[in-house]
């Protein structure tokens, strides 16, 4: 299984216990303007943002395993948004960033809008990239009984890497984007030929359901209104009508509770956004960055 995970460039510790394998691109060929930081979604790792990242040459980049995942410590407790935008705000002042923009995916966008509304000195901007900004009871259920099953569902099927590389190239996923796929798994116990090896998900059922519960609990609205941050999102466009209409209203009634307006960009494809539509999801955290930079440098 081709599911290598990046040497990480220092080991922060967050919590007793706890480290976080972090990968800082800092140095002297940097350019100038806020730090980039990437945070990914629930069960996958800091590889989710490879094909993003390779659009972002001159940025500082900063990007790490949430707890549980990839390679950093799992402790067993702390998988709610809350600890995981506390453990981000213990990198990034581990780091000495000042403040950043940060980009995150799914359970990663809302862990940065959290992260927004709990210490912005550390928050230039927010780029929620197709999360983050739903509300999850209209997005998952109304209870956590039916919301559950879809969050949750179909993710514990013990897949093999052979079945994992066709669901990629099935759903339009480009050939580079495979590694990052299969990096969210480990092999399973087995005889089997690496490439038919069953693989379970490294982030362990129990710590993902805590995860899932604490994400379709979280209140996007109130978090949002606390958030002063330059925001922008940009969300997939599903292609069935029933679940555009569902993800329109989830968005809609978000804003509404907040009283904010945020720029958003639809772009057609799935949830994988930064694997599937690599590009438009580095152009439009390139943007936002120069925004900030320009913003600060007429403060200045």
């Amino acid at each position: 299984m081709n599911a290598t995970l990046a040497t990480p460039n220092r080991l922060v510790t967050v919590a007793a216990g706890v480290d976080l394998a972090v990968h800082d691109t800092s140095g002297p060929d940097v350019a100038a303007g806020p730090p980039v930081v990437l945070l990914h979604g629930l069960a996958s790792t800091h590889r989710w943002w490879d094909l993003v990242a390779d659009r972002l040459p001159d940025r500082r980049l900063i990007w790490f395993d949430h707890r549980g995942h990839g390679q950093s410590s799992t402790p067993p407790s702390g998988y709610t948004v809350e600890s995981f935008a506390d453990d981000a705000a213990v990198v990034l002042d581990a780091l000495a960033t000042g403040p950043c923009v940060i980009a995150g995916h799914s359970l990663g966008a809302t862990v940065a809008l959290e992260l927004a509304a709990r210490r912005p000195d550390l928050v230039a901007g927010l780029c929620l990239i197709d999360g983050g900004i739903y509300d999850p009871h209209i997005l998952f259920g109304a209870s956590w009984w039916e919301a559950q099953y879809r969050m949750l569902l179909n993710r514990r099927i013990a897949p093999t890497p052979a079945m994992l590389t066709a669901w990629a190239r099935g759903h339009g996923l480009p050939p580079a984007a495979v590694p990052a796929l299969l990096a969210n798994y480990q092999p399973e116990p087995t005889t089997a030929p690496d490439h038919h090896r069953p693989a379970g998900l490294r982030l362990a059922v129990e710590h993902e359901i805590q995860a899932a519960r604490s994400l379709w609990r979280h209140d996007p609205a109130a978090t949002l209104a606390a958030t002063a941050a330059p925001t922008i999102a940009v969300l997939a466009r599903p292609g069935d009508p029933a679940a555009a209409a569902t993800h329109l209203q989830a968005l809609l009634h978000t804003l509404d509770r907040a009283g904010r307006i945020v720029p958003v960009r639809w772009i057609d494809g799935g949830h994988d956004l930064p694997l599937e539509q690599p590009g438009h999801v580095a152009a439009a955290i390139t943007r936002l960055a120069d925004t900030v930079s320009a913003h600060h440098g007429a403060d200045a």
